[in-house]
């Protein structure tokens, strides 16, 4: 699913592909569906965002998300899956970031929100970001460096990177988040 995208994955196909019949697949899945449901669960849980004990909340807030920002770009094909079959929020990486979100000052009534706003502001990033690879009007010209095509105003392309566009998104985040605690 991660090479191919999720419209790729066939029960015949992983069957083959693992060397078992089809039937033994749906010994342990009713489905496709099922199948799908299950991969994204265990993605999900193999996220682990180690911490460190030193440095303000806000930079450990950075390293949460920077560390869920790169799982999520290593498994492009079950980001895409979640959209339908949306992971569980409330294992051990939510809990370690709400409480984070609760030392930048924020309070438990609404750290939760707050953590899940970060969250989506970080899958939204990578379902963009994960779309430059077909876009029609972006083109890769480095690792993380990406220009923008479009001559339709004369203007010269326009390029940026999106390693420093996430710290800039993250950040101004971040900067919102704080604020609410003045």
């Amino acid at each position: 699913m991660d090479a191919e995208g999720t419209r790729a994955l066939t029960i015949r196909r992983l069957a083959r592909e693992l060397g078992v019949e089809a039937p033994a697949l749906y010994w342990h899945f009713a489905d496709k569906r099922d199948l799908c449901r299950a991969v994204v669960r265990t993605v999900g849980e193999q996220l682990a965002v180690t911490s460190t004990t030193t440095g303000s909340a806000r930079k450990r807030l950075e390293h949460h998300f920077a560390t869920v920002r790169d799982h999520w770009r290593a498994h492009p094909g079950v980001l895409e899956l979640s959209r339908e079959f949306p992971p569980s929020a409330g294992g051990d990486v939510a809990r370690h970031g709400v409480h984070l979100v609760e030392q930048l000052g924020i309070s438990p009534d609404d750290a939760l929100d707050c953590y899940r706003s970060l969250s989506w502001t970080v899958t939204g990033f990578v379902i963009l970001e994960q779309a430059l690879e077909t876009s029609a009007h972006h083109r890769r010209i480095g690792d993380t460096r990406w220009v923008l095509d479009i001559d339709d105003d004369g203007a010269s392309p326009s390029s940026f990177d999106t390693e420093e566009l996430f710290r800039m998104t993250l950040g101004l985040a971040l900067d919102g988040l704080e604020r609410r605690t003045h």
